[in-house]
């Protein structure tokens, strides 16, 4: 951990818009921490929000969201019990609870809620959007496999948006999905090309330049994280080296301007 307590103040000091939702969001996460505890599921803390463990012992100063990913067949059970959770306040937003959802990895959201300044020109049809958790299943898969799955998504289904009429909307990306879920199996001889323990996120569920070792995830740990505890990576260094490079240098200020997700949250507080 390094003292970031200037950065802190000048992107997400207390009372702030970013700062609000950073503590929103802890308290989400918190109700995924148990969920995955009672059902006896491993999750951890993936991407910027491990990477915010490890240096800021917290969310990083100017992040509005939070990843965590689990192996496959975890992720599976996880999805099907929030998929049959009541729950007054949150919803797993994916292709099966909103069709016009179509990114490959769904989120654990707030029903109620505005989208942030970082959506996507097709958050506007989206039947939720409030603040939520990107939830990643990760799975052995070559780069080359994982790469090709997530351009082949996205060509079929970031397009939707632009069909103004429902209907239309609708029957063409139950098409395009259907297209997409047959060419998965497809790809599988490229597999031949994954290194030894080599995962990413599964097919079309996340970016692929996320290289990760499942020697280096499993068993994860838990850490602080906001003055509570979080799993992460069990080898965090090694984890997040191959993602970040040296992550413990902090970013230039033109750089955390490029990073962050909502230009709302960056304008408010410069």
């Amino acid at each position: 951990m390094i003292d970031t307590s200037g950065l802190r103040q000048k992107y997400s000091p207390d009372g702030s818009p970013l700062r609000n939702l950073q503590l929103l969001l802890l308290e989400e996460v918190m109700v995924l921490d148990e969920i995955c505890r009672e059902n006896g599921l491993t999750y951890f803390l993936t991407g910027g929000s491990a990477l915010g463990a490890v240096r800021h012992q917290g969310f990083i100063p100017w992040d509005d969201d939070v990843d965590i990913a689990l192996y496959e067949e975890d992720y599976k059970k996880l999805v099907r019990i929030l998929l049959e959770k009541e729950s007054d306040k949150f919803v797993l937003h994916s292709r099966k609870t909103d069709f016009n959802y179509t990114f490959g990895f769904p989120k654990y959201r707030a029903k109620e809620g505005n989208l942030l300044g970082c959506f996507p020109a097709r958050g506007v049809l989206y039947k939720y959007k409030g603040y939520g958790i990107d939830v990643f299943c990760v799975s052995k898969h070559s780069y080359i496999r994982a790469w090709m799955c997530a351009k082949a998504r996205a060509a079929l289904l970031n397009w939707m948006y632009r069909l103004k009429n429902d209907r239309l909307r609708k029957l063409v990306t139950k098409v395009n999905w259907f297209v997409y879920d047959c060419f998965q199996p497809l790809t599988f001889p490229l597999d031949v090309f994954r290194k030894k323990g080599e995962m990413h996120y599964d097919l079309g569920k996340g970016t692929p330049y996320h290289d990760m070792r499942f020697s280096e995830v499993f068993p994860v740990k838990r850490v602080p994280f906001e003055g509570k505890e979080l799993p992460i990576p069990g080898n965090a260094d090694a984890f997040l080296t191959r993602i970040f490079g040296d992550y413990m240098t902090l970013p230039s200020e033109e750089q955390i301007k490029k990073d962050v997700h909502s230009k709302d949250f960056l304008q408010f507080n410069q």
